[in-house]
């Protein structure tokens, strides 16, 4: 790598992002979960503005992709974990090894970190040109963490199911290391449909500070939207793929 390599504007919106991610984490320590979900959703939406500028502007380079992958580390593995954690570990249930829940409050998160970073560092050299993801992208299993937290953790007047929540983003942290596809957002058409559920996402934890009914029909709307990624995507994009090699 050159280390004399400038560093363009799109480095620099990589860089926030990973600021924002670390006030993230600040937040979640002093316990404002809120405030910290609003900030990881903002990064998500970072994440997308740098790439996309750096191929418009053409200024991809390699620094550029060390300084994604360290970012994506801090706001799409680190933050979302410890919110994670700190959404389900119930310090009155005793330590992990005398509860199941605080044990799985403690190891998903840490499957998280892991598995994130390893995804991670498969491309931390690369300025990929490819169309699709290989493994679930972090930034969409923080969104999820991030909804599923909400909905039936700390955001919740209701529902408490810190073992089905801890579950289910287990069992998708799975998939950060694998080599399903998963499509990205590089057509203009994709391209605003992610900024539309991005707003609307935001929408709906801002909503949160005024109104909890109304902010749980948002996102449990955008959490569907969300699993309907990890869970059909791969399949309708097996299918296209299969209809353009027919098509030559």
């Amino acid at each position: 790598m050159n280390k004399k390599t400038p560093l363009t504007i799109p480095d620099f919106l990589t860089v926030l992002n990973a600021s924002i991610g670390f006030l993230a984490i600040t937040y979640i320590i002093d316990e404002r979960l809120w405030l910290a979900s609003i900030l990881i959703i903002v990064c998500v939406a970072l994440d997308g503005i740098d790439g996309a500028l750096a191929r418009y502007l053409r200024v991809e380079h390699e620094l550029g992709a060390y300084l994604d992958f360290f970012s994506d580390i801090i706001s799409f593995c680190f933050a979302p974990a410890l919110l994670l954690y700190y959404t389900y570990y119930d310090e009155t249930l005793g330590r992990g090894w005398e509860s199941p829940q605080n044990a799985l409050a403690t190891l998903v998160p840490f499957m998280i970190v892991f598995l994130g970073t390893m995804r991670l560092a498969r491309f931390a050299d690369k300025n990929s040109e490819a169309v699709t993801y290989n493994g679930l992208p972090t930034p969409c299993l923080a969104l999820i963490i991030i909804h599923i937290s909400y909905l039936v953790g700390w955001g919740s007047t209701v529902l408490d199911l810190p073992y089905y929540a801890l579950g289910l983003i287990g069992g998708l942290s799975l998939l950060l290391y694998t080599d399903i596809d998963y499509p990205k957002f590089r057509k203009k058409e994709t391209q605003l449909a992610g900024l539309a559920f991005l707003i609307l996402a935001f929408a709906g934890f801002l909503s949160a500070y005024f109104s909890h009914d109304f902010s749980q029909v948002l996102l449990i709307l955008t959490t569907l939207l969300l699993l309907g990624y990890v869970f059909i995507s791969p399949f309708i994009l097996k299918i296209y793929e299969r209809k353009k090699r027919e098509h030559g």
